[in-house]
């Protein structure tokens, strides 16, 4: 018996050290695809229109499509992403996808007197998440690509490919414990379609989460490895300082604030709101001169997930991704030191989303 406690647990830590072994060898790979090659950042540097203009608007970007993905994707932003602090009990899959229609103010970020445009801003997501071993701690990956193009401004379309991995610290028996993380973000943004590369940013967050979960009557839910069926309301907040290195210049360094809350209405239907609050400091250019930006950005989430009834069984549903849509409005406010970069953007979209967890 005392021989074979021994084996499992010599099992449990082989299998943490290939765990985190193989999470290593991904985050050097998306390093690695990260950087583009100095021809392609020169030809960056030079180019005058469009594609990611800024970091507030990827920034934004990335913010609004956590807010549908939700409790989709292991790597969510948002403290009240359902399941955003709990252990995976075994490895996971998620695979989700999204098809919106968007209209946008100021596509492309300028300060005044920039056309709006309607656009559609289809992407596709997979993340995966284990246990590392028998310790408090999520190991989690994703990857996403992002297809960003407008009828009336194409100099504003681009695609993206974004990998991430965190470590995450998850008390099992508290899915509302206070949360610290830290992720890597590997980010590389193309011509359409992925032809050439542009820009290449590595984001490093070190942060934390932490949601106070509620029933309908406003009553605290009392502790538990899972309170998602009890949950009404949820009340979170994220935290995090960031170092980004990106190429072409410039890179930055960011402190951000995430206040958020969940309501799930109905069986089908649910609300969120949060606020990305973030300031970022920049790094010298080639004349000595630094720079601040600092954002705000509201945005409201509204779900409507189409009953299994619809689709003639539940199993249906499950085969087709379980189809939900979701509705959302979003104002994006930048103020910046260097002149003519303060800009405002309003968005508003309908989303069709599906996803599988396997």
């Amino acid at each position: 018996m005392a021989e074979a406690t021994i084996w499992k647990g010599t099992q449990r830590k082989i299998g943490s050290v290939r765990s985190a072994a193989a999470l290593g060898a991904i985050i050097a790979l998306f390093a690695v695809v990260s950087t583009p090659s100095g021809a392609r950042a020169q030809a960056a540097a030079d180019r005058s229109a469009a594609g990611d203009r800024s970091d507030p608007g990827l920034d934004a970007d990335e913010a609004r499509t956590d807010a549908i993905l939700g409790g989709n994707n292991y790597n969510n932003l948002y403290a009240t992403a359902p399941g955003a602090e709990q252990q995976a009990v075994r490895p996971q899959i998620r695979l989700n996808g999204l098809v919106p229609l968007n209209f946008d103010s100021n596509p492309l970020e300028l300060g005044s007197g920039s056309p709006s445009s309607w656009g559609t801003f289809p992407v596709v997501d997979l993340s995966a998440a284990a246990p590392l071993g028998d310790l408090p701690l999520r190991l989690s990956v994703s990857a996403r690509s992002q297809f960003k193009r407008f009828s009336d401004t194409p100099d504003a379309n681009v695609d993206r490919l974004t990998f991430s991995g965190r470590v995450q610290y998850v008390d099992p028996n508290n899915d509302q414990a206070f949360s610290p993380y830290f992720a890597i973000t590997p980010r590389s943004s193309y011509l359409p379609t992925f032809s050439d590369q542009t820009e290449a940013r590595q984001d490093f967050n070190l942060g934390f989460s932490k949601s106070f979960h509620l029933d309908g009557s406003l009553q605290p839910v009392p502790i538990a490895a899972d309170t998602s069926a009890e949950t009404v309301w949820s009340f979170g907040l994220t935290a995090f300082v960031q170092r980004r290195l990106r190429q072409p210049q410039l890179s930055s360094d960011a402190v951000g604030l995430i206040p958020s809350v969940r309501w799930t209405i109905a069986r089908d239907w649910s609300a969120s709101f949060g606020v990305e609050l973030l300031g970022r400091w920049y790094e010298p250019d080639r004349f000595g001169h630094t720079s601040r930006d600092w954002e705000v950005l509201p945005i409201v989430t509204l779900e409507y997930v189409i009953p299994a009834s619809l689709f003639g069984s539940e199993n249906a549903a499950k085969m087709l991704g379980r189809p939900a849509i979701d509705l959302q409005g979003s104002r994006l406010e930048v103020w910046s030191t260097v002149p003519g970069v303060s800009f405002n953007q309003w968005e508003a979209s309908a989303t069709l989303k599906v996803g599988w967890r396997f």
